[in-house]
């Protein structure tokens, strides 16, 4: 999208390099995360968060691409991430440990505001309206804060 080279670079960029930290988290404590259903489901959605970064800065990267084009792949990327997000947080609820740090990342991370924010945006620009892409600067926001969040537990809390 013409105008939104920066952000897909920055946004691209840092969803990359949040999957690679991810999943330095999880290999750092892969005993914990075998052990246990309901954190790698948890860590799932992270990376689901993160990989949806990475994936909506492809799309804005493409080229010549009419809006309601990009506002098509958008819906599409949200209803898969929100599949994928209800599947991990069943498969984590049915396998609920009682633990501190369980209950903290299922309340941070931004699963389904993140799925949201980018159904939005597609639903705005298969409407027309040229600010849809805006819609994308606070939903990445609340994506990348949560899911920092998330992963700064993961990393230093599995050892308490």
């Amino acid at each position: 999208m013409p105008g939104w080279d920066s952000f897909v670079l920055v946004v691209g960029g840092a969803g990359g390099a949040l999957v690679g930290l991810l999943f330095v988290a999880i290999s750092i404590h892969a005993a914990r995360f075998s052990s246990s259903v309901d954190l790698r489901n948890r860590a799932a959605q992270t990376l689901v968060v993160f990989a949806t970064l990475l994936l909506a800065s492809v799309i804005l990267a493409v080229p010549s691409q009419p809006d309601r084009v990009v506002g098509g792949e958008f819906i599409a990327l949200a209803l898969a991430v929100g599949v994928v997000m209800i599947a991990l947080e069943r498969r984590a609820s049915h396998h609920a440990e009682d633990a501190w740090l369980s209950r903290a990342l299922q309340r941070i991370n931004p699963n389904y505001p993140t799925a949201l924010g980018v159904l939005l945006t597609g639903g705005l620009l298969v409407g027309g309206l040229s600010w849809a892409p805006s819609v994308l600067v606070p939903t990445t926001c609340i994506a990348i804060f949560g899911g920092l969040t998330s992963a700064y537990l993961l990393l230093t809390k599995l050892s308490d």
